[in-house]
């Protein structure tokens, strides 16, 4: 699990002048862009299986750019550590990152990796899919050992948890 603590720590082992570059699939985010919003989200839900469950997360909105040079890794942390100061509880939970090329068709993503390379900072952003709690609950309990709940009677890897 990726959070806005473990990302800060990251960078901030990096040059503070250095180019932050965000990248998904399908290319580099425009230089030039914006961070437009960190949220905090507490959320309730009900699982397919009737299991309520109550998390929290974290998000990272980006606007696309048109400039002409990326954001420097020091101004992206600074962003990053006035915005944990004024709300804390965005620290330490799951992070997950808000964008569309073009501010076209937001999309979530993972931040799959950081790395320097050739003098800037990338961030390589990684697709989400969709996950059916009770499968996730059912897979890790056969892997233990124990016997599987969900709501189907079976789980297994390629079965449909919910038909």
């Amino acid at each position: 699990m990726t959070s806005f603590a473990k990302l800060l720590a990251e960078l901030q082992g990096q040059g503070a002048d250095d180019p932050l570059v965000f990248v998904t699939d399908e290319g580099e985010i425009g230089a030039g862009y914006h961070v437009t919003e960190l949220r905090h989200s507490q959320a309730t839900g009900i699982d397919c299986g009737g299991v309520i469950e109550t998390w929290q997360d974290a998000r990272l909105q980006l606007l696309d750019g048109n400039g002409a040079a990326h954001m420097r890794v020091g101004k992206f942390c600074a962003i990053v550590e006035q915005s944990l100061t004024a709300v804390p509880e965005l620290a330490d939970v799951p992070l997950m990152v808000e964008f569309g090329h073009n501010n076209a068709a937001l999309r979530l993503l993972s931040i799959a990796n950081v790395a320097h390379e050739s003098g800037r900072v990338v961030v390589q952003l990684g697709e989400t899919g969709a996950v059916c709690k009770p499968q996730q609950r059912g897979l890790a309990a056969l892997q233990a050992g124990q016997t599987a709940a969900c709501c189907v009677p079976k789980v297994s890897q390629s079965s449909q948890c919910c038909g």
